[in-house]
């Protein structure tokens, strides 16, 4: 059967004509099949997102590096057989609801303005409602590096109860090569093309002492970056990364809160309606950061550095 495709450009049928993207997540996308590009790719189901968010919310075998009393705690994990690390950071947003988070981080009109590692972005393809497939290339944060680019499909969900989903995992498309930015004369800069495993938001309410409703979000991700950078200085950078990326998220959100007003005939091209897990969902990592925000206080950088989690 070959695929179809609206006026939108979006998937509306299977196709079992073309190559099989082999996905490198750490655990299998196992939705129904969709043709692009000469490629079949697989949707991410309510299945997939529930994994993805056990994923997200497991300290298991996680050491933390650092722990900023109530604002931030992160953590790396090993992987047996993968020089690449998992890095995860947790934060907390007193200020920003959760609804108000997801739509940031899916406005792409609005990501531009706050994104300032942003080369180029945009998507490639709409797969169905919670899915697409998108190319981002980024300036390198150190010194010397080449730039990276990406192409991942992306998945979203509001699974209701204030709690929301996004991650990606990178796909090959043939819309965007590896020399896309030269050949498109967006830049003329090297630019290496880089392999997210996994990287995702996992987003839920937050309420203070004082019972005021805000967000905590967990960021999680597992990249190799490509090119000739050693694995032990890419997981030395990605623990410093990645909790300045939840610290940009941060000053994203108030910005947000500033600029959605202004716009006039606001449009989500995302789904709004909820979609409820069918079963029961932890919360380990929130758990964790009240008992330990409420227990120790605050503990400083060498300290935390050598704590590890016991399970």
């Amino acid at each position: 059967m070959s695929s179809k495709k609206n006026n939108e450009g979006e998937i509306t049928s299977n196709g079992s004509d073309s190559s099989s993207v082999v996905y490198q997540s750490p655990f299998p996308i196992t939705g129904p099949e969709v043709q692009h590009g000469g490629r079949t790719y697989r949707l991410v189901t309510k299945k997939d997102f529930f994994t993805f968010r056990e994923f997200a919310d497991s300290l298991d075998g996680f050491e933390m590096q650092y722990n900023r009393q109530n604002e931030f705690i992160s953590w790396n994990k090993k992987v047996a057989g993968e020089p690449m690390r998992i890095i995860k950071v947790f934060g907390v947003l007193p200020n920003v609801i959760p609804a108000t988070l997801y739509d940031m981080l899916q406005d792409a009109t609005f990501r531009a303005l706050w994104d300032t590692h942003r080369i180029d972005a945009f998507r490639v393809v709409k797969l169905d409602e919670n899915n697409d497939i998108g190319y981002y290339a980024a300036k390198s944060p150190v010194p010397g590096v080449s730039n990276r680019d990406f192409v991942n499909q992306r998945a979203w969900i509001n699974s209701g109860n204030n709690e929301y989903a996004i991650f990606n995992t990178s796909v090959p498309h043939r819309d965007v090569p590896i020399d896309y930015l030269k050949v498109n004369k967006v830049s003329s800069d090297s630019v290496v093309r880089g392999i997210s495993k996994i990287t995702g938001y996992l987003i839920r309410p937050w309420v203070d002492n004082k019972g005021a409703l805000g967000s905590c979000i967990t960021y999680v991700t597992q990249c190799d970056p490509g090119g000739w950078i050693p694995a032990p200085l890419i997981n030395y950078i990605s623990t410093k990364v990645a909790p300045s990326t939840l610290k940009t998220v941060a000053q994203a959100a108030a910005q947000f809160l500033e600029w959605l007003p202004k716009q006039e005939n606001y449009v989500k091209d995302w789904p709004e309606t909820a979609d409820p897990f069918d079963t029961p969902v932890k919360n380990e990592t929130i758990a964790f950061a009240k008992k330990k925000w409420s227990a120790n206080g605050h503990l400083d950088k060498k300290n935390a550095s050598d704590e590890r989690l016991v399970q």
